[in-house]
This record gives C-alpha cells, sequence and structure tokens, in this order.
C-alpha cells in the first residue's frame, strides 16, 4: 500500500534559492504539517517526476514553465506565480513575490476551492472507491474508545494512509490526548474557540455545497498522529441535539473531499439511529470490551436492544461488527473467536498501569499499546484482506 500523508505541492520556477526559502519557511509552519514541497527548476524534471506516478495535489509554477509543462498538467489544480497579474492565460494567478505566509495560505485556499468544485458535482453520498471507515464504539462508558481511536490513526498513518479521526461523543475527551488541543472550556479571558463541527453543521443546512470548502480549510493536523480532525462543537447544545441525518452529513464532507484513504469514527456509548448511521457506513465497527462484569453485561443488553429495536437491519450489520478486548493484562493469551455471539479480533489491548487514573496521558507513551493498535490495523486491513487501495 503506497500513499502520502501529506498532501503535495509542486513549486517550479528558475530560481533555486527562492525555493529554498519557500522550503525553509514550511518546515517551521503550520501548513508545514500539511503540505510537502517538491521543488522544480526545469520542466523536464517534473515531466519526469509526473512520468513515474507520483501524485500532485497543486501545481504552482512560473508562466514561462508552465508552457512546457502543458501536457503533463491533465486533472492539477494550477497557480501561475507571476511578476505582474495578467502575465498569463491560467485562471488562478499570484504574485511569486509576496510576504510567505500570505502566499501559502493562498495556495491552499485555492486548493481547497479545487477540491469542492469537483465534490459538489458528485451529487449524494457514496463512499468513494478505496475509502474506508472503521467505527470505534462501546455500549459502556470509560473503557478506551478514544485512546483506540487515535491509536488507529497513528497506525494507518505508518501504513501510509491519509486518516481522519472524527470524534462523535456527546463529551468529546480526545483534547485530553491530542498534543496540539487549545480549546477548552477552561478559556482564558480573551481567547476563541477554534471553528469546528458547530460551524460545520451550520454550513451544511446554510450552504451545503460549501462543506468541502469548510473542511479543506478549518481541519486541524495532529503532527504526531499525522492524522487530520476537527475541533468540537463550540456550542455544545449542537451536540446534544446532533441527529443521524447531521452525522451522515458530516460523514459525506470528509468522504467527498477525496483527500482520505480512512476516517476514524470515535462514537459515543448508547445506542440510537444516530449510531445505527454510522454503522452502516462504516466497513468495520470495533466494540471495545473488557472482562468487567458490569463492561460485559451492557454489551449483551446493547446487542439485544439493537436486534429487538432494529430486527434485521440490525442483525444484517453483524458481519461488520468486532469484538475488541481492551485491559488484558497478558495480551498475548489467546483471545477467544467469540463474545457474546460477536466475532473477537485475534489481538488483545494491552492494560497500561500507569495511564490508570492519570489526569492527563500522552498521546502514543505506550510503546506496547502502539503495538496491538498497529496489530489490530493489519489484522482488520493487511492480513484480513481489506479493501484499503494499493495507490
Amino acid at each position: 500500500m503506497k500513499g502520502l500523508n501529506k498532501y503535495q505541492l509542486a513549486v517550479a520556477v528558475r530560481e533555486p534559492e527562492y525555493l529554498k526559502r519557500l522550503a525553509d519557511y514550511m518546515q517551521g509552519s503550520k501548513l508545514g504539517e500539511q503540505w510537502q514541497i517538491i521543488a522544480f527548476t526545469h520542466a523536464d524534471s517534473w515531466k519526469l517526476y509526473v512520468k513515474q506516478g507520483y501524485k500532485i495535489d497543486l501545481l504552482a509554477a512560473q508562466p514561462e514553465l508552465l508552457a512546457e509543462m502543458d501536457a503533463e498538467q491533465a486533472g492539477i489544480p494550477v497557480i501561475a506565480l507571476v511578476l505582474q497579474l495578467g502575465e498569463s492565460k491560467e485562471k488562478h494567478e499570484l504574485l511569486q513575490y509576496q510576504p510567505i505566509p500570505q502566499l501559502l495560505k493562498r495556495f491552499s485556499e485555492i486548493h481547497s476551492q479545487a477540491i469542492g468544485h469537483a465534490a459538489s458535482s458528485s451529487g449524494a453520498y457514496e463512499r468513494p472507491s478505496g475509502m474506508n471507515i472503521i467505527s470505534v464504539y462501546s455500549a459502556s462508558g470509560g473503557v478506551g474508545k478514544t485512546a483506540l481511536a487515535l491509536h488507529l490513526v497513528h497506525a494507518a498513518s505508518v501504513h501510509q494512509c491519509r486518516t481522519f479521526y472524527l470524534n462523535l461523543e456527546r463529551w468529546n475527551s480526545s483534547e485530553a490526548w491530542l498534543r496540539n488541543q487549545q480549546y477548552t472550556d477552561g478559556l482564558s479571558e480573551g481567547e476563541v474557540k477554534e471553528e469546528g463541527l458547530s460551524e460545520l453543521l451550520y454550513g451544511l443546512k446554510a450552504q451545503p455545497e460549501q462543506s468541502v470548502n469548510w473542511l479543506m480549510e478549518h481541519r486541524k493536523r495532529d503532527s504526531q498522529l499525522n492524522g487530520d480532525y476537527l475541533a468540537p462543537c463550540t456550542n455544545l447544545e449542537d451536540r446534544l441535539t446532533l441527529n443521524e441525518e447531521d452525522a451522515a452529513g458530516i460523514v459525506s464532507t470528509i468522504a467527498r473531499s477525496g483527500q482520505y484513504d480512512l476516517i476514524v469514527i470515535d462514537l459515543e456509548s448508547g445506542l440510537d439511529e444516530l449510531h445505527l448511521a454510522i454503522f452502516e457506513r462504516s466497513n468495520h465497527v470495533l466494540w471495545v470490551a473488557s472482562d468487567n462484569p458490569s463492561v460485559r453485561d451492557k454489551q449483551k443488553m446493547a446487542l439485544r436492544y439493537g436486534a429487538q429495536k432494529w430486527s434485521d437491519r440490525f442483525s444484517s450489520l453483524s458481519n461488520k461488527f468486532k469484538c475488541v478486548k481492551n485491559h488484558m493484562v497478558n495480551p498475548k493469551h489467546t483471545v477467544h473467536n467469540e463474545i457474546d455471539g460477536m466475532a473477537c479480533a485475534k489481538v488483545g489491548l494491552p492494560e497500561i498501569p500507569e495511564w490508570r487514573g492519570a489526569s492527563h496521558v500522552a498521546l502514543l507513551s505506550s510503546p506496547l499499546y502502539r503495538a496491538a493498535a498497529d496489530q489490530l490495523f493489519k489484522q482488520l486491513y493487511l492480513e484480513g484482506g481489506g479493501s484499503i487501495a494499493e495507490r
């Protein structure tokens, strides 16, 4: 499986020093977490690069180089880097010499517009070929859903999957893990919460055709996970009233962007129409459980409730369900093939004593847990014949 974690920006200009300054700035900026620059000073090197099958998400080049590269540009958003506006015939022109932060911001905006235009013509929701969804669920709270979901994002990135982490919990606990977290209820005076799920939901109702553009401009990237995510709801009432149509719209927007191989969805405990809608869109639904009798009882009740309420609609999802045992003292012991009539993952998740009762746990701080999550990901998609696309 071959892929990219960052979006590929090709810049073609004659001056090597210009390319060096651009690359140096990108390395130390937030945009450097999203974009990787591939530099060219000659059209021939560009043609060879493209011929070898490497993916380019955006091309910015001087007009004279664009003229030589014309035959190789099909399907790639193009920006002409000019000394004066109007020098080229390209739809998008930017002054080559302007403050680098402003230039890079415009690169991202033009890229987002191009994605949104392509996505808006795709119509109703349809999971793109090769894109997968893993939902992480438990009928009981506090069993380690978020830890597993975030570690799966990291495992996917190790295997070159472009991944989006979507937290749909009522009380979003992911901020305790994400290193770049800046939006909490304990904001200092004068601080403003970052736009996130609330604003996307408003946009889906008011201007649905702009939702992909908005997502591309406001997504965050965690440099440890090598995955993207959105800030939680700025208005908690938006999450408390979230319904199945809202959740489906969010997932559809992420999928239609065409930027991701995998969406990992962190779900709230409980079981309602929203859960069912997400289950139906998922390739795998991981039910996190443990040997705690209360956790096991709640899992049995949830399975029984689902069968009673939705009958065949729920039972038809059983082939997606997989029980994942957490807090195993010795995860090397054989895991049962089946628990409560549900297939079990062959990989158990270890108990990490230093995490127990901790007020803050550093992301990816346990090599043992990281290894288990990696094994689980490989079981789902690599060894298990999963459908992540070869790219």
